[in-house]
C-alpha cells in the first residue's frame, strides 16, 4: 500500500511533465506555420503623373534593381510552394519565387485603356522542378500545393514598402520614410543601410 501511494504522485507528476511537453511542442509548431520573413523592399518616386520609379530590394537586400511603372499602385507577384502540414512540423517552410512587379491602377477604365507596365524579375530556372512537383504531387510527397500569390498597395512616395512572406502568402506593410529631423535640439539623420552586411 504504502508503495502504491509512492508511485501514484509519482505518476501524476510524469503525466503532468508529458502534457506540458506536448503543450510546448504545439506552441512550437504554432510559431513556425504563422512565420513571416521579409522578401522585398520597395520605395518610389514621381517621374510625372501616374509615372513612377520604383526601386526594389531583394535576396540579400544589397543590390537595388530599378523599373518604371505607370499606374496608380504597385503589384508584386510570386509563386510559391506550401508543404503539408506533417511536413512544416518537420521544419520546411514555405518557399517563394518573386516573379512580376507590376503598376495598376485604381480606376478599372483607367487600367482599360491605358498602356500596362510589367516587369519580369524571376530568375527562372531550365528546367522548372516546382511546376513539374506541381503537376504530379500524391498524397506521398510532402507537396500540398504550388499557387501564386499577389499584394498590391497605393503608391505614395513618401513611404517605403516591406513585403513579407509567410507561410500562406505575401503579406506588405508600410513606414514613413524617416528624413533628417531635430529632436530635443540635436539633428538626428536616418541611415539605412542597403546591405545586409554587417561591416
Amino acid at each position: 500500500m504504502r508503495k502504491l501511494l509512492w508511485t501514484l504522485p509519482l505518476s501524476a507528476l510524469a503525466l503532468g511533465l508529458l502534457v506540458l511537453a506536448l503543450l510546448a511542442w504545439n506552441l512550437f509548431t504554432f510559431q513556425r506555420l504563422t512565420d513571416e520573413a521579409p522578401v522585398a523592399v520597395l520605395r518610389f518616386s514621381a517621374i510625372e503623373p501616374q509615372v513612377w520609379q520604383a526601386e526594389l530590394r531583394s535576396g540579400d537586400f544589397c543590390a537595388t534593381r530599378s523599373y518604371r511603372l505607370t499606374g496608380d499602385e504597385w503589384r508584386l507577384d510570386a509563386r510559391f510552394l506550401k508543404w503539408k502540414p506533417w511536413a512544416n512540423l518537420l521544419g520546411m517552410d514555405a518557399m517563394y519565387r518573386l516573379e512580376r512587379l507590376s503598376g495598376r491602377y485604381r480606376s478599372v477604365a483607367d487600367e482599360n485603356l491605358r498602356q500596362p507596365s510589367a516587369h519580369d524579375i524571376a530568375d527562372r530556372p531550365l528546367i522548372d522542378l516546382a511546376q513539374y512537383a506541381g503537376r504530379e504531387s500524391g498524397n506521398w510527397m510532402p507537396l500540398d500545393t504550388l499557387f501564386g500569390s499577389s499584394v498590391y498597395e497605393t503608391i505614395d512616395p513618401d513611404y517605403r514598402y516591406v513585403v513579407f512572406r509567410s507561410q500562406s502568402g505575401l503579406l506588405v506593410r508600410k513606414e514613413p520614410i524617416q528624413m533628417a529631423h531635430y529632436e530635443n535640439g540635436s539633428l538626428v539623420i536616418y541611415i539605412q543601410k542597403n546591405c545586409s552586411d554587417s561591416n
